[in-house]
């Protein structure tokens, strides 16, 4: 099920621990990985639906990791549905696992695809799916430059589970960060899309746990929760009506 930020759940993950969730859904409960990326991608094509309704172009980039992998089956989706899709591949191609066969399955769909050689996106939609949980340090220069042209298109974003750039721990920029519109974020609530510089980075955010068992989280004490405002409310004393600030 798609969730919006009015039905966010409250539990908020580190990137480990979201690790080692989509590890247990893998290995423990049969779920193979390339499964999850069409699920992730599927999640990924509604918002496109549910935000942008008349859009019928992408600018899809992508790094090699996970997150690239979602991106390149959201890519052969919107080829099925008649999207215009050029997919721009920033840096190394994936070279095994479950992203290289995401990326042949875009491919075989007949995606678009073209090594980003600097190109300034001016029409459509851009998704972005450069970076992922995994970023060590500061965004490395090829990949700034990508980010810095997705932040000048002035053109929507729908960020992959963070967006490129933003800490999903601490919410902090390292370096350089994709300003999204819309972030869809998947299996576990990343603590950093609620902390830190994350307010000017995540734009409107969507959850999906991708049908993960609920098994799968019973090992998992949540890093943090994040506070809804009805609970606050609900936790203070009754007002007077006759009551004045002062």
């Amino acid at each position: 099920m798609l969730r919006c930020s009015d039905n966010l759940p409250t539990t908020l993950y580190t990137a480990e621990q979201v690790r080692a969730l989509d590890a247990c859904v893998i290995e423990q409960h049969g779920v193979p990985g390339i499964q999850l990326m069409l699920k992730a991608s599927r999640a990924l094509l509604s918002t496109l639906e549910i935000q942008w309704p008349d859009c019928r172009e992408l600018q899809v980039f992508c790094g090699k990791g996970n997150n690239a992998g979602d991106a390149y089956l959201l890519a052969a989706l919107a080829i099925e549905r008649d999207y215009k899709v050029q997919l721009w591949q920033v840096g190394d191609v994936p070279q095994r696992g479950d992203a290289l066969a995401a990326r042949e399955r875009a491919i075989a769909a007949g995606v678009s695809v073209k090594a980003w050689q600097g190109e300034q996106p001016t029409k459509g939609v851009i998704v972005d799916g450069l970076l992922g949980t995994g970023l060590q340090g500061e965004v490395r220069p090829r990949f700034a430059d990508a980010i810095g042209a997705i932040n000048r298109s002035g053109l929507p974003v729908l960020a992959v589970d963070v967006p490129s750039g933003l800490c999903s721990d601490s919410g902090q920029i390292l370096g350089d960060a994709v300003h999204a519109s819309v972030t869809v974020c998947f299996i576990g609530l990343k603590r950093g899309l609620f902390t830190g510089a994350a307010a000017d980075c995540v734009g409107h955010l969507y959850f999906s746990d991708l049908e993960a068992p609920s098994t799968a989280y019973q090992n998992q004490v949540p890093a943090a929760r994040h506070l809804r405002l009805d609970d606050c409310l609900s936790a203070l004393p009754a007002r007077a009506r006759s009551a004045h600030k002062g």
